[in-house]
C-alpha cells in the first residue's frame, strides 16, 4: 500500500513537472516569435503621404486603383445588373422558408422581376418617378427588403429606411418631418412602433406590409385614414400594369441613411448614386489584393438601414455573389452561418468579443487544447506579421477548424467597424479564422469609409490610413487643448463619397461640411509614428466641471471598457460638481460567479478598485476617475434604448432611462455619504 501511495505521489509530481516545462517552453517560444515578428513589422514602410504640415493632411499612397481594372456601374440599380451578368443569373438572395428548412435562393432575374413589379405597383398607387418621392422601409432584413429597395431604384424613387432602436417617438417624428407618405412595414409590430398617441403620422397615406395583417387590424388602421396593402398585392398590381424601367441619374438622390441619434432627432443623410458607387470603388481598391467574385457569399445579419450592411451587400451583388438573410434574431446566427457559409463576414465588435470569449473558454477546458493553442497562436501571429493569412496550416487542422466551423468554415475576408475593437481580440480572431479582417473607421455622412487598416496591418489600437481617394486632416480644438501642429485634433475627411447633406436640414449640413468640402466628424484623433490614425476622444460630448476642467466621457469609457470586469460603463458629469459619476454593468462571469451571488457592496468595491487602477495606469487626472458608481442590473442593449444598432452608447437614452440614479449619486454627496448601494431593477 505504501509503495502504491509513493507511486501515485511520484506520478503527480512527474505530471506537474511536465506541465511546468511545457508552459515554460511555450512561453519562451511565444515571446521569441513575437519579438521576431516585431522586427519584421518595423521594416515595413509607412503607407501615407503628408502635406500641409500645419494641418497634417494625409492621403494613402497607392496605385491599386490602376490595378483594379474593373468597369464600375453608374447607379445602384446597375449594381444588380452587373451581378446578374457576372454570375450568369446565379443565386442572389436567400432565406429559410421555415425554421429547419434549407436556404432557398432567388436568382438575380427573379429578384429583378419582383422589384420591377413592385416598383410599377407603387406607380399604379400614385407614386412618382424621380428622386422627390420618398418610400419608407421599416422591416427586418429579408428578401422583400432588398426587393423593395431595388423596386424603388428601378423607377428613381428614394428609400428612407427606419430601424427599431430609433424608438416609437422618433419613428413617428421622422415619418412626419420627412413627409413620408408610403411606408413598407414588416408586420404589425412595426406599425405599432410608428403609432404615437393612438395616431399614425399625418403624412402617411399607405402602409404596405410584408406579412399580412388580420382583417380586424386592417379595418382598425384604415379607420385612421391610412390604406393597408400587402407587398404581394402591390407586386400583383405591377404585373397587371407594367411600366418601363426608369432608373435615376448618377447625381440623383438614392437613399436616406438616418443617423443613430445619440443626441437629438435623427438626421437623414442624403446619398446620391454617384457617392454610393464611389464608396464601393474606394472600398474595393483599399481591399487590394483581396478580389471578389461570384463565388463570394455573405450572411445578412447587420441592420440593412445602416450604411455598413448596405455596403457589404452591394459589394457582394456587384460581383455576382449571394446573400443569405438571418432566419430569426441574432441567436440564430451560428446556425445560419453554418448553412450560408459566408466568405465575406462583417465582424461587429461586440460579436467578435463574444466569439473570442467562447473560443477561449473552450480552449481553457482542455490542457491539450491550451498547450496547442499557445504555440499555434504564436506561429499564426508570426505569419500574420509577414502578411500571410491562411486557414490550411497544420495548426488549423489540429485545432482551429472546429472554431472556423462556427461561422461556416469558409470566411476568407472580414470587416469590422462601427465601434472600437480591442487589438488583442482582433488579432486573435484573425489568427483563429485564418483571414485578414480589415478594421475601418467611418460615418454615414462619409457614406461609410474614412480610414482602414491596409491589408496585412496587425499593429493594434488604431484605425489605419485613409481609404483610397479619401483625404484626412486634423484641425485645432483649442477648448480641449488639441492642436493639429502637435498631430492631434478633430478628424475631417474629404472625398467623392461624402454625403450630399442632411435632408431638409441646411443649417445642420453647414455645421458638418465646411465651404471647402471637409466633413467634420466630431471625433478627436492623432497621427501615430507609423502613419496610422488613432481615435482617442470625442468633441461633442464634453462636460465642464465646477472647477473649470473639461471632461470627455467617451475617452474615459473607452479606457475603462478594456477591463474584463466591466461589460458596460456610462460616465456623466455636472457643472455643479468637481467630479464625475458612473453607471456600471459588471461582467459577472469574470467576477467569478452568477450575478446573484456577489453582494452589491462587494461588487461595487471591486469595480471601484478596478476604475482606480485603470485610471492610475492611464495617468488620468483625479477628476477623470468616477468618485461615485452605481451597479446596474441589466446590460446596455438596443432593446432598452441604451445603445444604437451600431453598438454606440446612446447617451441621451442612458441619461433619460437612469436620470434618477445619476441625480441620486450627486445627492448622496450633498448629504455627505460615500455613495449609493444596491442594484437597479427596471
Amino acid at each position: 500500500m505504501a509503495f502504491m501511495a509513493d507511486s501515485s505521489w511520484l506520478c503527480v509530481k512527474i505530471v506537474r513537472l511536465i506541465q511546468t516545462v511545457a508552459w515554460l517552453l511555450t512561453y519562451v517560444l511565444e515571446k521569441g516569435l513575437v519579438m521576431y515578428g516585431k522586427q519584421i513589422y518595423e521594416k515595413r514602410r509607412k503607407n501615407v503621404s503628408e502635406s500641409d504640415g500645419i494641418i497634417h493632411r494625409r492621403r494613402t499612397i497607392t496605385n491599386a486603383g490602376e490595378k483594379l481594372r474593373m468597369v464600375f456601374p453608374e447607379t445602384l440599380y446597375d449594381v444588380m445588373l452587373f451581378g446578374k451578368q457576372l454570375s450568369d443569373n446565379g443565386p442572389c438572395v436567400g432565406y429559410r422558408p421555415s425554421k429547419d428548412a434549407a436556404y432557398v435562393y432567388l436568382s438575380y432575374e427573379q429578384l429583378l422581376k419582383r422589384s420591377r413589379d413592385f416598383g410599377a405597383g407603387l406607380l399604379t398607387l400614385g407614386g412618382h418617378v424621380g428622386s422627390g418621392s420618398l418610400v419608407g422601409l421599416f422591416a427586418k432584413n429579408c428578401v422583400e427588403w432588398t426587393m423593395v429597395e431595388y423596386g424603388c431604384l428601378a423607377y428613381g424613387m428614394v428609400t428612407a429606411p427606419l430601424y427599431d432602436s430609433l424608438g416609437s417617438e422618433s419613428c413617428f417624428q421622422v415619418t412626419e418631418f420627412y413627409e413620408i407618405q408610403v411606408m413598407v412595414c414588416g408586420g404589425d409590430s412595426h406599425i405599432k412602433t410608428l403609432t404615437g398617441n393612438g395616431q399614425l403620422p399625418a403624412s402617411l397615406r399607405t402602409i404596405i406590409t410584408i406579412d399580412p395583417l388580420p382583417e380586424d387590424r386592417v379595418v382598425e388602421i384604415e379607420s385612421l385614414g391610412v390604406k393597408v396593402l400587402t407587398v404581394a398585392a402591390v407586386e400583383e398590381m405591377g404585373r397587371a400594369n407594367p411600366r418601363p424601367v426608369s432608373p435615376s441619374k448618377p447625381d440623383d438622390l438614392a437613399t436616406l441613411i438616418f443617423t443613430s441619434g445619440t443626441t437629438g432627432m435623427a438626421k437623414g443623410v442624403m446619398l446620391t448614386h454617384r457617392e454610393f458607387v464611389a464608396c464601393l470603388k474606394s472600398l474595393m481598391t483599399t481591399f487590394m489584393p483581396i478580389r471578389f467574385s461570384p463565388d463570394d457569399t455573405a450572411l445578412g445579419f447587420l441592420p440593412l438601414p445602416h450604411i455598413f450592411e448596405r455596403i457589404v451587400e452591394k459589394i457582394i451583388h456587384l460581383h455576382g455573389g449571394k446573400v443569405g438573410y438571418l432566419s430569426g434574431d441574432i441567436t440564430s446566427l451560428f446556425k445560419d452561418a453554418k448553412d450560408v457559409q459566408p466568405t465575406f463576414f462583417p465582424f461587429a465588435p461586440r460579436l467578435m468579443c463574444r466569439i473570442h470569449d467562447q473560443i477561449e473558454t473552450d480552449i481553457n477546458r482542455s490542457a491539450w487544447r491550451y498547450f496547442v493553442a499557445k504555440i499555434a497562436l504564436a506561429f499564426k501571429k508570426l505569419e500574420m506579421q509577414s502578411g500571410v493569412f491562411r486557414n490550411n496550416s497544420v495548426w488549423d487542422w489540429l485545432l482551429f477548424k472546429r472554431y472556423q466551423a462556427m461561422l461556416g468554415g469558409k470566411i476568407r475576408v472580414g470587416l469590422t467597424g462601427s465601434a472600437a475593437t480591442d487589438g488583442e481580440v482582433l488579432n486573435f480572431t484573425r489568427a483563429v479564422f485564418g483571414c485578414y479582417i480589415f478594421e475601418a473607421y467611418g460615418q454615414s455622412e462619409a457614406c461609410g469609409p474614412i480610414t482602414c487598416t491596409p491589408y496585412g496591418e496587425v499593429s493594434a489600437d488604431h484605425v489605419g490610413v485613409p481609404f483610397f481617394n479619401v483625404e484626412v486632416k486634423l484641425v485645432d480644438v483649442p477648448e480641449m487643448g488639441y492642436y493639429a501642429s502637435d498631430g492631434k485634433g478633430e478628424i475631417c475627411s474629404r472625398s467623392p463619397c461624402n454625403m450630399h447633406g442632411y435632408f431638409k436640414m441646411p443649417e445642420k449640413t453647414a455645421e458638418t461640411i465646411d465651404k471647402d468640402g471637409w466633413l467634420h466628424t466630431g471625433d478627436i484623433g492623432m497621427w501615430l509614428p507609423n502613419g496610422n490614425l488613432k481615435i482617442f476622444d470625442r468633441k461633442k460630448h464634453v462636460f465642464k466641471l465646477s472647477q473649470g476642467e473639461y471632461l470627455a466621457p467617451e475617452r474615459l469609457e473607452s479606457a475603462f471598457n478594456r477591463s474584463s470586469l466591466i461589460t458596460n460603463i456610462f460616465i456623466d458629469g455636472d457643472s455643479k460638481y468637481p467630479f464625475c459619476v458612473a453607471l456600471v454593468y459588471p461582467n459577472y462571469d469574470a467576477l467569478g460567479g452568477p450575478k446573484d451571488n456577489p453582494t452589491p457592496e462587494a461588487v461595487k468595491q471591486v469595480i471601484m478598485d478596478e476604475l482606480i487602477r485603470i485610471g492610475n495606469e492611464s495617468k488620468f487626472k483625479s477628476y477623470e476617475i468616477p468618485k461615485k458608481i452605481f451597479i446596474l442590473d441589466e446590460a446596455f442593449s438596443v432593446e432598452n434604448g441604451c445603445v444604437t444598432p451600431s453598438q454606440k452608447t446612446q447617451r441621451d437614452g442612458v441619461r433619460t432611462r437612469y436620470r434618477n440614479l445619476i441625480v441620486g449619486l450627486y445627492k448622496e454627496t450633498d448629504r455627505g455619504k460615500t455613495g449609493l448601494s444596491g442594484r437597479q431593477y427596471s
